[in-house]
C-alpha cells in the first residue's frame, strides 16, 4: 500500500484506536524513505559527473520525488504518534472509567444489600448465639454433675455436633461463639 493511502486512510479516521494507530504508524517506514533519498542522492551525483542533462533531469524528479516521500512519512509518522498517544491515554482512561463503574455497582449493591438484611440476619445470628451459649453452659454444668456423681456418660458439646473439629486440634480453637466478632449496630435487635 502507497504511503499516501496509508496517511490518507488512518488521518481520515478521527476515531482510530490505538491497535488501528500502531499498526499505520508501523507502515509509515521513515528509515526506509531516509535510504531511498540517500540513493536517489548518490545517483544524482554520479550522473552528473558522466551523463546528459535529460538523465540529471529524471535524476533530479526522481530526488525530489523521494524527498517528498520521506518527508511527508515524518509529518505522518509525527503526526499518528501523537494520535496514538492520546488514544492510549483515552482508551486507559476508558478502561479504568469501567472498572471504576464495576466497582461502584457492586458497592452500591453490597450497601443496599447490607441495609435490608444485616439488621435481621445479625438478630437471629445473635439469638442463635445467645441460645449457643446457653447450651454450651448447660452442656458443661451436667457433664460436671455427672462426672461429680461418677458417670461417664458426658453429653457432647453443641458446637463439635454441628460443626465437627479438624482432627488432632482442640475444639476451643473453632468455637463460633469465642471467634464470633459482631459488633452491636443501633437498632439491631438481640443485644440487649
Amino acid at each position: 500500500m502507497k504511503l499516501t493511502e496509508i496517511l490518507k486512510g488512518i488521518m481520515g479516521k478521527e476515531d482510530a484506536s490505538a491497535a488501528e494507530l500502531r499498526v499505520a504508524l508501523y507502515s509509515v517506514d521513515v528509515a526506509f524513505r531516509e535510504d531511498k533519498v540517500l540513493a536517489a542522492e548518490k545517483a544524482r551525483a554520479a550522473i552528473l559527473l558522466n551523463d546528459t542533462d535529460d538523465e540529471l533531469d529524471k535524476a533530479d524528479e526522481a530526488l525530489k520525488a523521494a524527498i517528498r516521500e520521506r518527508d511527508r512519512a515524518k509529518v505522518g509518522h509525527a503526526e499518528i504518534s501523537r494520535r496514538l498517544a492520546e488514544a492510549e491515554v483515552a482508551e486507559a482512561a476508558a478502561a479504568l472509567d469501567a472498572a471504576r463503574a464495576a466497582v461502584e455497582k457492586e458497592a452500591e449493591f453490597v450497601a443496599k444489600l447490607l441495609a435490608e438484611k444485616w439488621t435481621k440476619a445479625q438478630a437471629e445470628m445473635v439469638l442463635i448465639l445467645r441460645r449457643l451459649i446457653g447450651a454450651e453452659k448447660a452442656v458443661e454444668d451436667m457433664n460436671a454433675r455427672l462426672a461429680a456423681a461418677g458417670r461417664d456418660d458426658a453429653i457432647a458439646p453443641v458446637e463439635t455436633r454441628a460443626f465437627p473439629s479438624p482432627e488432632y486440634e482442640l475444639a476451643s480453637l473453632h468455637s463460633i461463639a469465642r471467634l464470633t466478632s459482631f459488633r452491636e449496630l443501633p437498632g439491631a435487635p438481640g443485644w440487649r
